[in-house]
């Protein structure tokens, strides 16, 4: 089995067709809360926005008979001594319980895990919400693999010398050694969430600290094994892996996403990365969300996108160098109208300069960029999506 490696598509499908019976050490998984939000993304420096989808449509039961297959094949690929982790909120869990305890057993049910974090919400009449909760559970009781993990002792409890071995000669005790490395961890996890000036931080609405990854990896792991999360995002699980020489899988529908976390793998040593199913033909391009589409062909020509969702007059990006206005179109027969438009666009941002991505053009679309370049001064090059993929190198845009 491949590891080391990045699967782009619906899991379900990957871990039909990609991951046999068991074969994963230990699985992590982040879905999504069903919170019926959506979020407004931007990554690092160079402000990508994108919209995170955390939306279902239907009732909590609808996510619920969503999850149930997936969880089945987490279940088939997993080694008999191999455990998972699930993490939820409020919204599912209790629900996500039930449908595991039918696919694990209920007696393979292990722990609760309670993540205690401060994040003040100004709800009025009801407890602040500051916990998540994530499921564990074993593939067989008994036989799963546990590091036990320790919380020091406090400089106080030391102090009062409660955990030491002590002797008794006459009248006088002696300290000899620690008896213990501390407590053992319980199941209920302080790890602080992450702030907007961490340094881990990437920006990724839903992005889980290192610390709490680490914890669990180095609970139900031991160095070699393959660690894999199925809706990977923005990749702390795989990097947390990387960093504690784990093999490691990933999976996620999002090639922007998936963008993110290789780079943030190779920042973390990781070399020989394989990608799988990452969108390359017109069909696959064609088959992605229209923000997927979006950010794919502006991250492919390397250039910045909007900071804006609404109101962006038609630009969806600008290139790197000269900032000049990029717009995107998943479609075809792209007309005169567009041009127009995007003709405006360019005036209002005062570049001379523009261009437009799309599956084809009209006739009347490639006279109108002839008319506004020769009456109007402004050049606005029309791309067709399947020219810039074939190109070799791809193109650099000013």
């Amino acid at each position: 089995m491949k590891t080391n490696v990045l699967y782009y598509g619906d899991n379900l499908e990957v871990m039909h067709k990609h991951i046999p019976d068991d074969s994963i050490d230990l699985i992590y998984i982040d879905p999504p809360f069903f919170s019926s939000k959506a979020y407004e993304v931007i990554y690092g420096d160079t402000k990508e926005v994108r919209m995170f989808e955390d939306r279902w449509k239907g009732d909590v039961y609808h996510f619920v008979s969503w999850m149930e297959p997936r969880l089945a094949q987490m279940h088939r690929v997993l080694k008999p001594t191999g455990t998972i982790y699930v993490h939820l909120d409020w919204h599912a869990v209790h629900y996500i319980k039930v449908a595991m305890d039918k696919i694990f057993g209920y007696d393979n049910f292990l722990n609760e895990i309670i993540w205690h974090y401060r994040r003040w919400s100004g709800a009025a009449k009801r407890f602040q919400k500051m916990h998540d909760s994530i499921l564990f559970y074993a593939k067989k009781y008994g036989e799963q693999k546990f590091n036990v993990l320790y919380t020091p002792y406090t400089p106080k409890s030391l102090e009062r010398k409660q955990h030491y071995h002590t002797r008794i000669k006459g009248d006088d005790v002696y300290v000899t050694s620690i008896s213990k490395k501390g407590v053992r961890e319980n199941d209920v996890w302080m790890i602080p969430i992450l702030n907007s000036q961490a340094k881990e931080r990437l920006g990724y609405p839903t992005q889980k600290p290192e610390a709490l990854l680490k914890r669990i990896i180095e609970a139900s792991s031991d160095s070699g094994d393959i660690v894999a999360d199925f809706f990977c995002g923005c990749g702390t699980t795989l990097a947390v892996a990387q960093l504690l020489g784990r093999k490691w899988i990933g999976c996620d529908v999002s090639p922007t996403a998936l963008k993110l976390v290789k780079q943030r793998l190779i920042k973390y040593g990781a070399t020989e990365i394989e990608e799988v199913g990452v969108p390359k033909s017109q069909e696959d391009l064609r088959a992605m969300k229209p923000f997927e589409f979006q950010n794919y062909i502006i991250g492919f020509i390397q250039g910045v996108h909007s900071p804006k969702l609404v109101g962006d007059a038609g630009i969806d990006g600008f290139t790197t160098f000269k900032h000049l206005p990029v717009q995107v179109k998943q479609q075809e027969h792209v007309g005169r109208p567009e041009i127009q438009k995007f003709q405006s666009a360019i005036r209002a941002e005062k570049k001379d300069k523009g261009y437009i991505f799309a599956f084809s053009f009209s006739k009347p679309a490639y006279e109108e960029v002839a008319r506004v370049k020769q009456e109007d001064g402004i050049e606005i090059e029309l791309w067709q999506v399947q020219d810039l993929m074939a190109a070799d190198p791809p193109p650099t845009l000013l």
